[in-house]
């Protein structure tokens, strides 16, 4: 029951984050259209109010991402910062504006090219964000429709077999050593195996070599081949 709670209450917190992830991204959305709009004058209480607005949504991104792992805080803290630069350059660079130069170039620096800039900034910047949260929340969204399954997941659907635990819950039965359901070849190739696939009372289990099971198990075997299926201490099947 609380393993159950505790897992309701992770993703119920994850969605509030997220919703904070969307509301941070869509105001600075409008912040930066506002600034590429007007020209703000850097020592106005508006710029300082914009600055100061851009940072304590920038600190809510970052801290609904932080417990998810460094690769998404890595990405996202790229995307922060230029989030950051496209909100406060467009105002900070306007006083600059005119002829420059820079190691013998000539240029012009006007405000339609501080914008192309700062937009640039923008879109890079939300899509670190997105790709960050994405990581951290969901990364099943970027797999591969035919993506090859682990060898750990394929095995993890078959309990392991508990000789001492699962024995003392189930039928009274006689019980076997799991060699003797195999033939004198199997036998001498068992020690090759890490574990094998039994089936024990109608439930696929786990079963180290030289455990013991009710004589009515019944190894999983290759329809073809005919070969006992379990995982090899070498990393490959047999």
């Amino acid at each position: 029951m609380d393993m159950t709670y505790g897992i309701s209450w992770l993703r119920i917190d994850d969605k509030f984050y997220l919703k904070f992830i969307v509301a941070s991204l869509l105001l600075l959305s409008f912040m930066h259209i506002y600034v590429s709009i007007a020209i703000i004058d850097t020592n106005s209480k508006t710029f300082e109010f914009l600055h100061i607005i851009t940072i304590l949504v920038l600190i809510i991104v970052f801290l609904s991402i932080m417990s998810k792992g460094i690769v998404p805080i890595a990405i996202s803290c790229l995307g922060l910062v230029l989030l950051y630069g496209s909100t406060v350059i467009p105002s900070v660079v306007s006083d600059s504006q005119g002829a420059f130069y820079y190691k013998a170039s000539i240029g012009n620096l006007n405000f339609e090219a501080i914008n192309h800039g700062s937009h640039g900034f923008f879109l890079l910047g939300v899509a670190m964000v997105v790709f960050g949260t994405i990581i951290g929340y969901k990364p099943s969204i970027l797999y591969t429709k035919n993506r090859p399954i682990s060898v750990e997941n394929i095995w993890d659907k078959y309990p392991k077999w508990n000789e001492k635990l699962e024995l003392a819950n189930t039928k009274t039965e006689s019980l076997i050593g799991l060699p003797y359901l195999m033939t004198d070849t199997e036998k001498y190739l068992l020690w090759r195996y890490e574990f094998i696939l039994v089936s024990i009372y109608d439930t696929v289990y786990q079963v180290p070599i030289y455990s013991h099971v009710p004589v009515s198990s019944k190894i999983l075997r290759e329809s073809e081949s005919g070969k006992i299926i379990g995982l090899s201490k070498y990393g490959y099947f047999i």
